[in-house]
């Protein structure tokens, strides 16, 4: 049975994936998101000062939303952010060691992997979700032969999702996607178009429901 948490990560189809080089754009990029009204967000560890992020996003939108960091490779990121609130965390691979104490702290993790034995390492291993990074790289068709042998597992799928190519992954076998620097339309950005950025980002939740 998915946690509560889990539910939601499911439910809400697209997870924002936020990898700034300067934590006022990750403010106001989850900002965007927030208020294009998605659940869930994903800081990157690479991000100066995420778990100051993290901890004012919180501070903002107490626990309406889901945050979790991710780009974390070992057991002492993990910690250090779970101490910073996070409610669930992200490898790119096998960083299996993540998985204890994060469910010590009663929270998600999602592990990456791409080939099946990877996915039979993280599944093993409890992972909540497995994340098949980059997804790009085999595409839908590598998810879906993935989906066929492990019809139990919740797929991530992350690197490369795109507006127009999304639905091709939730065919394969997706129970939701992360989307990156695809989200965001880079020259509206850039002039902080907030206007023209919350249309496109709410235009994309709407596809990943199937409302537009």
């Amino acid at each position: 049975m998915p946690t509560p948490q889990l539910t939601t990560l499911i439910q809400t189809r697209v997870v924002p994936v936020l990898r700034y080089t300067d934590a006022d754009q990750a403010l106001y990029a989850a900002d965007i998101a927030i208020r294009a009204g998605f659940e869930a967000i994903e800081l990157t560890w690479t991000i100066p000062g995420v778990l100051s992020v993290l901890q004012t996003l919180r501070q903002q939108h107490g626990n309406a939303v889901l945050l979790g960091v991710g780009t974390l490779m070992d057991a002492a990121q993990a910690t250090a952010v779970l101490k910073a609130g996070a409610d669930f965390l992200v490898s790119p691979g096998l960083a299996t060691d993540m998985i204890p104490p994060t469910h010590e702290a009663g929270k998600l993790c999602l592990v990456g992997a791409f080939t099946p034995s990877e996915v039979m390492i993280a599944t093993r291993a409890k992972a909540d979700v497995v994340k098949i990074f980059p997804a790009d790289t085999g595409g839908p068709a590598h998810l879906a032969a993935l989906r066929a042998v492990f019809p139990d597992t919740v797929f991530c799928p992350t690197g490369g999702i795109s507006t127009s190519n999304m639905h091709d992954y939730f065919r394969a076998g997706a129970n939701f996607v992360g989307i990156g620097s695809s989200l965001y339309d880079k020259k509206a950005f850039a002039a902080r178009d907030t206007d023209s950025l919350l249309a496109a980002v709410r235009q994309t939740r709407e596809t990943a429901h199937g409302r537009a």
